[in-house]
């Protein structure tokens, strides 16, 4: 049995990944890091809840963490400092704190694009965590990067949802890495890579391939 430590269940792909473990065989332990509550009709899993998330992480031993934390400019009020702060520094505290306990596997969602040295900030701070994960050399890490991400999301995007459309109509005429991803897919391939040997980058085409792995 495996300890799973899984860190933004509240969210589309972490929210996905938590129905998905627990609808499984059950032979994983499974424990969700939030800022609130999680309610959840069926399914038992374990809860560190704090305001401040990265105090809720105990000295328990767990064999992987699912890191699925980010946010949007929008949810931030357009603040960059806190978006850095959900993006990057919760991720790499989180990334110390499984170096620090010896977790053998972290797994983290990334975004398509994602590059240190970007003009864009968004995937500016998506590459500067991902490259700041590097750096604490984990004895695994799987950084996953989608594209636009498809699901029922609980906040309202106007915009991206109009982005999807039009993704979705030309999807057929797009790069693979390109097309919507859907979130489903996303999260089996997650689940798949806890039992994946050796760290990996993966894009749309990589993830559907590991999403349908037996």
């Amino acid at each position: 049995m495996k300890t799973i430590l899984l860190a933004g269940a509240t969210g589309l792909i972490g929210n996905e990944v938590l129905e998905q473990l627990l609808i499984g065989d059950g032979s994983d332990r499974v424990i969700t890091l939030s800022r609130r509550p999680i309610e959840k009709g069926s399914g038992s899993f374990e809860q560190w809840v704090a305001n401040d998330l990265l105090s809720a992480l105990t000295q328990e031993p767990v064999d992987a963490v699912i890191c699925c934390l980010g946010t949007t400019m929008r949810n931030v009020g357009g603040d960059k400092q806190r978006f850095i702060h959900v993006d990057k520094d919760l991720v790499l505290g989180l990334g110390r704190w499984a170096k620090a306990q010896g977790v053998r596997t972290f797994i983290v969602v990334s975004s398509m694009g994602a590059d240190p040295g970007s003009r864009f900030f968004y995937n500016r701070v998506k590459g500067e965590m991902e490259e700041g994960l590097k750096a604490i050399d984990l004895p695994t890490l799987h950084i996953f990067q989608p594209s636009i991400l498809t699901g029922p999301r609980k906040e309202r995007r106007t915009g991206e949802r109009i982005g999807i459309a039009v993704m979705n109509f030309l999807s057929p005429l797009l790069p693979a890495r390109l097309r919507p991803m859907p979130h489903d897919a996303l999260a089996k391939a997650i689940i798949n890579a806890l039992r994946s040997e050796g760290s990996g980058t993966y894009l749309n085409a990589e993830i559907l391939a590991l999403a349908d792995q037996k």
